[in-house]
């Protein structure tokens, strides 16, 4: 009995302490281009080494160095056009144990201001902010 109770102790901890969240009023303040998963920023754009792209028809958003080893793809159903808005999501990015992928994740626009769009799944697990280009 006393194995049993340890090992259900130690698998709780265990499950409390697999993945983080993103932090709502730190995202929402950053207006930086970026992607974020558990909680911890994978991709950051920077313009002195990174692009950008859009692709309207696709609804496809893609930010890369200029060396197209670190990325991030996000293609959304739909574009937001208000905040509240939602659209469902596959997205793909590079880790150091290679390409990771979400597929079928429901983000919410939290902030919309001018072609930025500020995105994040009900869990806070899964938050991006993506450039509209025109």
């Amino acid at each position: 009995m006393r194995i049993r109770s340890i090992i259900a102790v130690a698998a709780a901890i265990l499950c409390c302490a697999c993945t983080q969240t993103t932090s709502l009023t730190t995202f929402l303040a950053d207006d930086t281009v970026r992607l974020e998963i558990d909680g911890e920023k994978v991709f950051v754009y920077s313009p002195a080494v990174c692009q950008l792209s859009y692709n309207e028809q696709r609804g496809e958003f893609r930010a890369m160095t200029d060396t197209m080893l670190d990325f991030f793809c996000i293609t959304l159903s739909a574009i937001p056009e208000r905040t509240g808005d939602t659209a469902v999501a596959s997205m793909t990015w590079s880790s150091d144990n290679g390409e990771r992928s979400r597929n079928e994740i429901t983000l919410e626009a939290k902030r919309i201001k001018g072609d930025m769009i500020w995105l994040c799944d009900r869990s806070q697990h899964t938050a991006a902010v993506v450039r509209i280009l025109k």
